[in-house]
């Protein structure tokens, strides 16, 4: 499985300097050229290789857009392999795009791979090479239309967008979804001081609320998601925060990379099927998590680790929950510790915590997540 890794190449200060008079030219290390080099291909395949199977559009120089289904590219990324190409004289099942016929990608209809767009400061780490023509910038596709849209897109939680980030002023992005499931980040912060460990997994890393604050707990973070535009605004906001380089982003469905996953403790925060949830006078984890089944997710989770924290909505049936404690090896069967989220007096959602998160007590605990937080 691919990652799409965050790690930037730092530029010697002194390239391109010359040597003071007597002074002997500055030595060039060969081998680290090389290796830097290296990661930067490698960096770049792995971003091309999480984007297949992706939408992308097309902009030609000299045609209008078209849309297809990217499979791959070539090693020198002068060729785009794509199928299902929808033009307007009809569709190809299979082709050849030539970068250099190109001016732009634009991936998932959010973001966007430029030609010739300046690479500078913190956007380097996102610089990536589109055909023979040189470096191009990976960014938000219309990033003025798409941040002012920000309080149409937020609604009723645009008031809240500070106690969702505290950093959201300095560039933070959210898409429609992102403003009503992302985790408050104090809550999110408290169950990051919990989940003290290595290495810990975020399978539905959504925009990255939670992956953010396990940065500054744990020493590496795995952060999946299936939705790459969503995984992609999670990567920038780590960046915001200055974290991006201890997570590691995946593109992928976690049921289906779950049997190959290790870590030492799971954040389990699957989708709940949108705010309508609350409506429920209580949430059933089987058949209310928007086609998935929430039982079914925390037995992939324990097959990994018996260290489970799962973030639920707050109207969660208590008879389920002590149902998944039994799910667990018999070294903790029955051993959970649930963790109510309060924010200014206001339930917001449960934690249920197993194995060794629940300090092994063979009985559920309540107890407020997080002290109150002035929030609009």
């Amino acid at each position: 499985t691919a990652q799409l890794h965050d790690e930037g190449l730092l530029a010697d200060d002194n390239a391109g300097n010359g040597a003071d008079a007597g002074q002997a030219p500055p030595s060039v290390d060969i081998q680290q050229i090389q290796f830097a080099s290296a990661r930067q291909r490698l960096r770049t395949l792995a971003f091309w290789r999480q984007a297949a199977g992706g939408t992308v559009q097309l902009a030609q120089l000299d045609g209008p857009s078209v849309s297809a289904t990217l499979r791959t590219c070539d090693g020198k990324q002068d060729q785009l392999f794509v199928h299902d190409l929808l033009t307007q004289i009809g569709t190809y099942p299979r082709a050849v795009v030539n970068a250099s016929d190109l001016t732009h990608v634009v991936l998932g209809g959010e973001w966007e791979l430029r030609r010739g767009a300046e690479v500078a400061g913190s956007d380097a780490h996102d610089a990536m090479h589109l055909g023979a023509a040189g470096g191009g910038l990976l960014q938000l596709a219309n990033p003025t239309s798409s941040m002012a849209s920000d309080k149409e897109a937020a609604g009723k939680y645009w008031p809240q967008r500070e106690s969702l980030f505290s950093k959201y002023a300095q560039g933070v992005k959210l898409d429609a979804e992102g403003w009503f499931s992302v985790t408050p980040e104090r809550v999110a912060q408290h169950i990051a001081e919990r989940c003290l460990c290595d290495l810990v997994l975020d399978p539905f890393v959504g925009v990255g609320g939670n992956a953010i604050q396990f940065a500054f707990t744990c020493e590496r973070v795995l952060a999946i998601d299936l939705d790459l535009p969503r995984l992609l605004l999670a990567q920038h906001n780590a960046r915001v925060y200055g974290v991006a380089d201890r997570i590691e982003f995946v593109h992928g469905d976690f049921t289906a990379l779950a049997p190959r996953l290790r870590a030492d403790v799971i954040f389990l925060s699957p989708p709940w099927g949108g705010p309508d949830y609350q409506a429920a006078t209580e949430f059933d984890a089987r058949t209310m998590m928007g086609g998935l089944d929430g039982f079914e997710l925390l037995r992939l989770a324990f097959a990994i680790s018996p260290h489970v924290a799962y973030y639920l909505p707050r109207n969660t049936a208590r008879s389920q929950l002590a149902e998944m404690a039994g799910m667990q090896e018999p070294e903790y069967e029955g051993a959970f510790e649930t963790e109510r989220c309060v924010l200014n007096g206001r339930l917001k959602a449960l934690v249920a915590y197993f194995g060794e998160l629940s300090g092994g007590a063979a009985e559920t605990a309540e107890e407020d997540a997080a002290p109150p937080i002035e929030e609009p």
